[in-house]
């Protein structure tokens, strides 16, 4: 898995000389998720089952991420899981708080 990041930057030129610079850095993780969630065959008949009002443990959260219970379901694709596991322990955005701890903050976000 590549592209973890996507960095926007934003630069204003004012009349009076002044400039104003915006930068703005977007994980991809969660859009890496939500397309292989479509892949899967069990994920997608939970799209289904939500399309039909048939299931109330699981949803779409605002971005049309699969969630069970508010937790992002992670498809069982194993570069995909280590990947989520590597960029929490060794993300220059994330501090590592030991592994019981990492697991227990991970564990709330995915299931």
């Amino acid at each position: 898995m590549t592209n973890l990041r996507v960095m926007f930057a934003r630069l204003s030129l004012f009349d009076n000389g002044s400039l104003l610079a915006k930068l703005q850095v977007k994980p991809m993780l969660i859009e890496q998720i939500k397309g292989k969630q479509w892949e899967g065959k069990l994920l997608g008949l939970r799209f289904g089952q939500i399309e039909i009002g048939n299931t109330s443990d699981f949803g779409l959260n605002s971005g049309g991420v699969l969630c069970f219970r508010g937790r992002i379901c992670v498809p069982k694709y194993t570069d995909l899981r280590q990947f989520i596991l590597r960029e929490a322990h060794s993300s220059p955005y994330a501090m590592h708080p030991g592994g019981n701890k990492m697991y227990i903050n991970l564990r709330e976000l995915y299931r």
